[in-house]
This record gives structure tokens, C-alpha cells and sequence, in this order.
């Protein structure tokens, strides 16, 4: 599950360099040639005034093209243009004609010559760099805060509250990082039909692969969860704490109830690595299968760590994603992107050994939905008639709605239900039958497209209910900010992937000076449909 922390996510483009620079097979010689670097140089100095379009091949290669146009088969795009190989020699100028298969990443500032339903192919796989279309009235106070984390999602049309019920595939900030995301709505209904209305808030443009619901019947005072690894449990009602205990602080009130009531830390102002735990106390527990509920998203953290990545990179930005695309080396090392931050861990406490027992750990990428996650306990504490469980988690990292127990009452069979309509509210026109189940076709989503997917629900037995989940399955690439290009320091993001201390330390205290605004700045940068005809 969770558009790097990704991402959002930590920084799936930090791992990426961080390989980069520690494995000499996998190095990127940053002193180009110097025809490639003025090149490179001259088209992104003023980046709303020079159009440019340049492809990344997965062989290495790079060509800027002039008047490129797809050729009638689709298969391929020719125009005129300069050639660069591996090395970024110049090797060919004049007429090109690259086949799409032989693209790993494109880059362009010009949306108009991507925007348009017969060119999905080449808008998935285009960065859009210092976009001439109006996007810098936006987070122009706090860049680094800019709204963004993939699609979002909202049951029966509510979008008008602050957070989305779903946002999907937040750590798939590339092609080849594309997976299947699965979130609880934390909506349940007995209506024959509902509408799923996905939008694009941000500066970003969504590929969506595969959409369908997993609905699971309930009867009347029954919970259904769903726990990291996609297994669904029908459970009764919560077991509250008897006291919730952070360093000596009690956040009962924050974290008894599913209220959007978060609890949130402050970051380390020298370390963004530093750990907190949170203490549960449980009495007079009768005895049965049992599991720890958590409903939490993330901070801004990981958004202003990828962003921060980004700029760094400049104008190479396009050369670091190729590269992701064309190795399956680097590939494989991200999927585990949010190392250094950590994971939520999940430890209960045992009397008889006298020490803490980890039994399990949660990982949500995203700050906009909340991740309601059901995380079972061990056997072996089931029993117990009191208990205490800890949570430690990355200060500042993580906001926390709710925590609590449940009883498990057994294992629980989804229906896959796929969506029988689509309605186009805003954006290319679509239907449910071009993109339904279908692995080779998507959805395009730029920002200020909204869809509407109706699903039809089977049947019910009287006073029943169906439980809710989303499965969505995708990528997502972000539209590079001018302001990020202009701050391009190879030397600094070298040293923050890198772990370097001292940069590190930067780092922190950069966010820290943010921090309190960082969450308002986000939601007041949300994309909305009166920007739509700036682009």
C-alpha cells in the first residue's frame, strides 16, 4: 500500500543515488561531456520560454528533439534532434526516430505536446520539468510543502473535507515502481451501488492501471480489518485502554477514538532518526484471538525529504529517474525506500521474561488518508488478563487518529468487485470498457482530472452490510517546480544520501524551522478545478 514517502512516503530517489555513489557498477559519471552539459544548461535556464523535449533511452542514451510528433502506428516518435550516447558524446544530429519501447523516462517543459488521449503512452512516461502551465502560484511561501502523494479518492462523492479516504500507490514515484495498493475506506454500506470519485490534487500526472473494491459482508455490531499483508478478519467491537503514555505525557484524549483528533510529535531539531514509544495499558481482558487497531498517516516528513531530493538533482533529474527505469539492481534495492526513518514496531510485554517482544511492525506511505490496520497478536498473550503494549515510531514522523484493541473473530473472504461505469467529470474521455482489467492500458490523470467509478453491489441478506476496501494499482510522476531547478547541489545530495551526519543535521533543522506551517501550507496548495484552464 502507501503516490517517496513517497513516497509520500522515505525518499525512494534517495536510495537510488545513495547506490549510485556507493556502487561503483552502478556509478553515474555527473562531469558530462561538456556539449551534453551545455545543452542540458541552456535548455532549463529559462525553462517557460524554451520549449524542450528529451528521451532517455533504457541503453543510456539521451535525445532532444525539435518538432517530434508520434508516428501514425504509435509505436514510435520521430523529430528532428541532436543524439547523445552513454558517455554523451554527441553521435547523430538531424532526423531521429525513437520506438517507445526503447524509452526509459522523458522530460519536457511543455505540456500541450503530451496532453492528449492517442499520446497516454508517452504522458506515462514524461516528467514534466519547469512546466510552462501555471503551477508556481502555488507553494511559492514553502515549496518543499507543496500538496501531492498520488490519487485521491473519496467515497460517494465527499470531497469536499480535508482528507481523501484513500490515496493510492504513494511510494510509486516511477514506472517500474509500480505496485498494488490496498486501504481501508472506513466506509460500510448496504446500497446496491456506489460511486468512487478519484481526483488529481497536485502537480502530478497519475497512470492508473486497475481499479476494483473489496467488499466483505458484515452483520450488526461487527468490525472488518484488513492487517498488513492484505488478509481480512471479521472482529467485534474496540477494547479501549485503560491509559495511553508518552514520555510521561497522557494522550488518552488524542488516540481513544476515530475522530480525526491526531497525535503528533515534534522532529528531533538535530536527528531525524530519533525514537519515541507510546505505552497501552489494558485490564480485565477476557480470553480470545485479539488485535491492535491503528488508524495514522504520515507527517510531511518524507514529502519534504523527497522534494528536497529533487531539487538537489536540478536539472538532472531526468538522468536519475532514467535510471531507476533501466536497472533492475537499483530497482530491487528500492523496495524498502523508507529505511532510515523506520517502521512503526509493535512490541507487547512479557511478565515472565521481564522484557518487551516485538510482534509486528506497520508501514503506511502517504500524508493525506488514514491507514485503519488491524495487527494481530501473538497467540501466546492472547490469554493474558492484563497487558501493555508499546509502539515506537519515528518522532515527527507519524499523526495518530486512534489506537485500540479488537477482538478477532475469524478470517474473512472479500468479493472483488470491479466497476461497471465511469463518469468523466473533468479529463480525457475515457470509457469503463478501455481500461477495465486491462495490464497494457491506463488511466491518465492530470492535475484537475476527476473520474467517478459506480460499482454494483450484490445482494444482501436483511440488516447486513458490506465493509469497504480499495485496491488500486499504478504510478505516479511529479511535475518538477522551477524553483527546485534552480537549486540544483549534486554535492549536497550526494552527502545526504550518503547519511553524512552534518547534512543530515541540515536537513532537520531546515524542517524543524517549517514544521508548524507545513501542514497548512499542504492543504491550501490542493490543485482544484477553477486552475484547470491554466493548463
Amino acid at each position: 500500500m502507501k503516490k517517496f514517502y513517497l513516497l509520500l512516503s522515505f525518499l525512494v530517489l534517495i536510495l537510488l543515488t545513495v547506490i549510485i555513489y556507493s556502487c561503483s557498477k552502478l556509478y553515474v559519471n555527473h562531469g558530462f561531456r561538456k556539449t551534453y552539459t551545455d545543452v542540458n544548461d541552456v535548455i532549463h535556464s529559462d525553462p517557460h520560454n524554451n520549449p524542450f523535449f528529451k528521451v532517455h533511452y533504457k541503453n543510456g542514451d539521451v535525445s532532444l528533439l525539435d518538432n517530434w510528433q508520434l508516428n501514425d502506428t504509435k509505436d514510435s516518435i520521430s523529430g528532428r534532434g541532436q543524439l547523445f550516447d552513454f558517455n554523451r558524446n554527441q553521435r547523430q544530429e538531424g532526423e531521429l526516430v525513437v520506438g517507445l519501447d526503447d524509452i526509459a523516462i522523458i522530460e519536457t517543459n511543455d505540456l500541450s505536446t503530451i496532453k492528449s488521449k492517442d499520446k497516454d503512452r508517452i504522458t506515462g512516461l514524461t516528467i514534466l520539468t519547469a512546466t510552462n502551465a501555471a503551477m508556481d502560484i502555488v507553494c511559492i511561501t514553502n515549496p518543499k510543502a507543496c500538496f501531492g502523494s498520488c490519487p485521491t479518492f473519496y467515497a460517494e462523492g465527499n470531497i469536499t473535507k480535508n482528507t481523501a479516504d484513500a490515496e493510492g500507490f504513494s511510494s510509486a514515484i516511477s514506472p517500474s515502481l509500480e505496485y498494488r495498493d490496498l486501504d481501508a475506506l472506513q466506509y460500510h454500506t448496504a446500497a446496491r451501488t456506489f460511486d468512487l470519485t478519484m481526483t488529481n490534487e497536485a502537480f502530478e500526472t497519475h497512470m492508473i492501471n486497475e481499479i476494483y473494491l473489496q467488499a466483505v459482508p458484515k452483520k450488526d455490531r461487527e468490525q472488518i480489518f484488513h492487517d498488513k499483508n492484505g488478509s481480512f478478519y471479521t472482529c467485534g467491537d474496540f477494547i479501549p485502554f485503560n491509559s495511553a503514555v508518552t514520555d510521561s505525557k497522557d494522550i488518552s484524549a488524542s488516540v481513544n477514538s476515530l475522530d480525526d483528533k491526531e497525535y503528533f510529535s515534534d522532529v528531533d531539531r538535530d536527528d531525524l532518526t530519533t525514537k519515541e514509544a507510546i505505552v497501552l495499558e489494558f485490564t480485565n481482558l477476557v480470553p480470545g484471538n485479539k488485535g491492535l487497531v491503528i488508524n495514522f498517516r504520515q507527517s510531511l516528513l518524507t514529502t519534504f525529504l523527497l522534494y528536497s531530493g529533487i531539487s538537489y538533482m536540478g536539472n538532472e533529474v531526468g538522468d536519475y529517474f532514467a535510471k531507476i527505469e533501466t536497472n533492475r539492481y537499483v530497482k530491487d534495492r528500492l523496495k524498502n525506500p523508507f529505511k532510515r526513518l523506520g517502521t512503526i514496531k509493535l512490541y507487547a510485554w512479557n511478565s515472565a521474561r521481564n522484557k518487551w517482544i516485538q510482534f509486528g511492525d506497520l508501514y503506511e506511505t502517504g500524508p493525506i488518508a488514514k491507514n485503519l490496520i488491524l495487527a494481530p497478536l501473538p497467540k501466546n498473550i492472547n490469554s493474558t488478563k492484563d497487558l501493555k503494549i508499546k509502539i515506537e515510531l519515528t518522532k515527527g514522523l507519524w499523526r495518530l487518529d486512534y489506537l485500540g484493541l479488537t477482538t478477532i473473530k475469524s478470517k474473512a473472504e472479500p468479493l472483488t468487485i470491479y466497476p461497471n461505469k465511469l463518469d468523466v467529470v473533468t479529463g480525457e474521455d475515457y470509457t469503463i470498457d478501455e481500461i477495465a482489467r486491462d495490464d497494457d492500458i491506463y488511466l491518465v490523470s492530470l492535475p484537475g482530472n476527476e473520474y467517478t467509478f459506480q460499482f454494483e453491489l450484490p445482494e444482501l441478506p436483511e440488516n447486513g452490510n458490506y465493509e469497504l476496501f480499495l485496491s488500486s494499482k499504478g504510478y505516479y510522476l511529479e511535475w518538477v517546480r522551477s524553483d527546485w531547478v534552480q537549486r540544483k547541489d549534486l554535492d549536497k545530495l550526494k552527502k545526504m544520501l550518503l547519511n553524512d551526519e552534518q547534512a543530515w543535521k541540515e536537513l532537520a533543522r531546515e524542517f524543524k524551522s517549517k514544521e508548524h506551517e507545513m501542514e497548512t501550507v499542504f492543504w491550501n496548495s490542493k490543485y482544484t478545478n477553477s486552475q484547470h484552464e491554466g493548463l
